[in-house]
């Protein structure tokens, strides 16, 4: 592997367009509030204010996940990870019976990242952490 490849950053992150999309749509939810029953009220006004939140994780907690010869930082909820290669235990795609998921366990604990959180197909991301990742010790 050349030394040029490994010194570019890689930074993940799902478009804005749809955690905007997110937003309005949480919006969208709450603001129907008013013309619905109040058993409705029980189902629209958390899932609005899910839509909202998520929306707004992913457009203020930007990039998802970051990576550089160094090691990798990664939203996990509304926290931010770093660790390096060292401690990277295991980055593998897991199959689920419906997606693809990108799983990092950084030893005191394991971040799963979906398509959507990370903005593109997980096997793309894990193949251009590979790339950054260094070479294991003989």
């Amino acid at each position: 592997m050349s030394e040029a490849s490994r010194s570019e950053d890689l930074e993940i992150a799902p478009s804005r367009t749809a955690a905007w999309l997110g937003v309005a749509a949480g919006l969208l939810l709450l603001g129907l509030t008013a013309a619905v029953p109040p058993v409705g009220r029980l189902l629209l006004v958390p899932a609005g204010l899910l839509l909202v939140a998520l929306g707004v994780r992913d457009l203020v907690l930007r990039p998802t996940l970051q990576a550089d010869h160094e090691g990798l930082t990664v939203v996990d909820g509304l926290h931010r990870r770093k660790a390096t290669w060292e401690t990277l235990e295991r980055l593998r795609v897991v199959h689920d019976r419906r997606a693809q998921l990108l799983e990092l366990d950084l030893g005191d604990t394991v971040v799963v990242l979906s398509r959507r959180r990370l903005g593109q197909p997980p096997y793309l991301v894990f193949e251009q952490l590979e790339l950054l990742r260094p070479d294991p010790p003989p």
